[in-house]
Parts: C-alpha cells; structure tokens; sequence
C-alpha cells in the first residue's frame, strides 16, 4: 500500500471487524496480545501483510530478537506489527487481526497506517484490546471497562455488561486511534482488563473474561472452554502459591481481600 504498511493486495474482505493487541505500556496480564493471538489460532488466521518496524520503534527500547542454535543463526524478528486476516465462512464475519507492538515512535503517522488498512479491508468497527494492573484480587470477577469515540453505541457496551471509563491521565496509541477514527466516521472500541497487581506474565482469567466480551459484542461463537479451565487451573495455582509462596505476596492477597473493590481501580487508559 505505502512505505507504512505492506499487505497482500489481494485479499479482499467485506464489512470487516479489526481487533488491535499491542504488547507495551496496555499490555498488563498479557491480554492485547494473548487475545489477538488466541483468535489467530484459534481461527486458524491468514497472515495478511505487516506493519514495519523502522519508522515506529526505538530499538533501544524494544530491541529485535534473534534464534541463534549451535552456531548458526536462524531467525531475526524487528519489533513491527503482523497483520492477519479470517474470512467467515457462510456469512460469518470477516477479521482482520493486528499483533505487534505498540509504536515508540510518530503516533499520528502509525494511525493513520491502521485507518487506511482499515479502509481498505473494508473494515466496520476496530476493537482495541488492553490490560491494566489495578487493586483487584484473582477471587473477584474481573472487570471489563470500555470507551468508544462514538456516543450513539454506548448503550450496546452498557448492555453486553462493560464498565464505562472514567479515567484523566498518561494514555496508548489506542486513544489516537479512538480520536483519530472519529474525522474518518469509523467507531472505536477500547476494551480494558483489570489485572491484580501482584499477577506476572498471562492472567487467564483476565483473558477469558475478555475474550468473551469481544465476542459477544461481534456476535461471533466461540468456545472457549480451553481458556475457562486453564483460568480455573490459574487460580488453583494462585492458591497454592499463597501457601507456599512468599510473605510478601500473602500480605498483598489479604490486603487485596480487605478492602475489596471500595478503591477505584488505576485504569492505564
């Protein structure tokens, strides 16, 4: 398309759902990533084209990773953007899926990189996907909060159970993309995780809350019984580390326990 983004020119889709993971500053308890991830396997998901990494990352930063086995170097991944596409079969809906990282670099350029793919795979709606550590324990449901750059759907968010954001603050590329969307009449969706503080690497519980938010606000069937027991197999461990574990962590999980949810949650919006 242009020197921002690359893709395969000819895959064409039709009134299109975007579904945005970015690892970075949003990506508490691995849920951006993991979600978008999750559906590209789980869809079985084409690879579509990418986003590249020189304009938009500080390599020193995030830097490139490499493979390198007996001697012999084998891979070598910049930290760009993949993007991914699923056809829905028989009137299903059509994906296109971003997985990368956010940008350190030039926002507004990045952004309007996303909205003409966006336009150009015919793209209806964009969900961005992010998670937040907050004073939240791992024995409450976990909230999901929303905002959009469009008034007239916050009543669909409302009735699928999502929290409305309240938040003034330091922000991710996920609200250039929500305000920027607004000059090209596109909506936006950005769905938030809570993530206990004290929780490291992926929080299921978190990710199987989210994922079935998303779907059900795409109107997509899904099952997602792997994810509900390897939450429920989370907690189990959470548990025994409580035990077991640190003193540190137990005086956190009890403090967490305390005050339950009479403190607002930090949302990293």
């Amino acid at each position: 398309m242009n020197d921002e983004i690359r893709i395969d020119e000819k895959v064409k889709l039709r009134n299109a759902i975007m579904i945005i993971g970015l690892d970075g500053w949003g990506n508490g308890g691995k849920i951006s990533t993991f979600t978008v991830k999750y559906l590209a396997d789980k869809l079985g998901a084409k690879k579509l084209g990418e986003i590249p990494s020189e304009r938009f990352q500080n390599y020193l930063i995030q830097r490139p990773l490499v493979t390198i086995r007996e001697g012999l170097m084998e891979s070598y991944v910049p930290p760009g953007n993949d993007l991914f596409y699923r056809k829905g079969k028989k009137g299903g809906q059509d994906l296109v899926l971003v997985l990368g990282f956010e940008p350190h670099l030039e926002w507004q350029t990045y952004t309007q990189a996303v909205l003409s793919l966006a336009e150009k795979m015919d793209v209806r709606r964009i969900y961005t996907v992010g998670g937040y550590l907050a004073d939240v324990s791992h024995e409450t449901e976990t909230p999901v909060s929303t905002s959009t750059n469009n008034k007239k759907i916050i009543p669909e968010l409302e009735k699928a159970g999502l929290e409305l954001t309240n938040y003034r603050g330091p922000t991710s590329v996920y609200s250039e993309i929500l305000w920027r969307s607004k000059e090209k009449g596109l909506d936006v969706v950005s769905l938030w995780s809570a993530v206990p503080m004290y929780v490291t690497g992926i929080y299921p519980k978190a990710a199987y809350q989210m994922l079935k938010k998303l779907t059900q606000l795409i109107g997509m069937d899904l099952d997602l019984g792997d994810l509900r027991k390897r939450a429920e197999e989370f907690e189990v461990e959470v548990e025994e580390e409580e035990v077991m574990g640190p003193s540190e962590m137990r005086s956190l999980i009890e403090d967490m326990r305390r005050r339950g949810r009479e403190k607002e949650p930090t949302y990293i919006h």
